[in-house]
């Protein structure tokens, strides 16, 4: 023969609330407001409980927070109080708690490390930011490591690629030999270069003026 395992109740249609006595350890449901109560404490060699502590219940997760202070023995039992904010279910009155929408974080809250190169709206933590900044400098230099050392380098200019275009457009060919100036005669006295520079070296004609210090060895003069 099955045993039977029956719970102490109190029926639909009686009063709401804690029963007015229990056992220690003893469970009973009211089916009025739907709230099951634990006996918790003795009372004394009887085994009575000295409270009854709501657990459980659809009652008891959509009451309203605050203390319950049921009967025992025809007395408010003092202390007792209805913790109706639990692991699985936060009320909307708990306000020791943050909300699930927008909650506002504090102490350290962490989450996993998501994958290098994750592109979601999944939270990154210190780790996955450290990892990536990691990988965005990979081995440059420590003079060259950060956007504003790299700025620097360049001069600091927005425009950088065209500066550089237009100043090696101005930049002489090394095949033509000096055949590529503008300007030949403005070049030549730039360098110290009079017109004997223009002169046949094997038939050099000196008009006017005077050579000093200058020994002629071996030659036709």
């Amino acid at each position: 023969m099955a045993n039977t395992i029956r719970i102490k109740r109190r029926a639909a249609g009686g009063a709401a609330g804690a029963p007015p006595t229990l056992q220690n350890a003893e469970l009973a449901y009211n089916e009025a407001d739907d709230v099951l109560y634990y006996g918790k404490g003795s009372g004394g060699a009887n085994g009575t409980a000295t409270q009854a502590v709501p657990i459980a219940g659809p009652g008891f997760l959509g009451a309203q927070a605050g203390t319950v202070a049921p009967t025992m023995n025809g007395a408010a039992s003092a202390g007792v109080s209805a913790k109706l904010a639990r692991e699985d279910h936060v009320h909307p009155s708990d306000t020791s708690r943050a909300p699930l929408a927008s909650p506002a974080f504090t102490g350290t809250p962490t989450v996993p490390t998501a994958a290098p190169g994750t592109n979601t709206t999944q939270a990154a933590n210190t780790a996955f930011v450290q990892a990536a900044v990691a990988a965005l400098v990979a081995s440059s230099p420590a003079a060259l490591d950060t956007l504003n050392e790299l700025a620097a380098a360049l001069g600091n200019d927005a425009n950088f690629a065209a500066t550089m275009s237009t100043n090696l457009g101005l930049k002489m060919a090394k095949s033509a030999n000096l055949s590529d100036l503008v300007n030949i005669a403005t070049a030549r006295a730039n360098l110290g270069l009079g017109t004997l520079a223009l002169q046949n070296a094997a038939a050099i004609a000196i008009t006017g003026g005077t050579i000093d210090g200058i020994n002629f060895d071996g030659g036709t003069f």
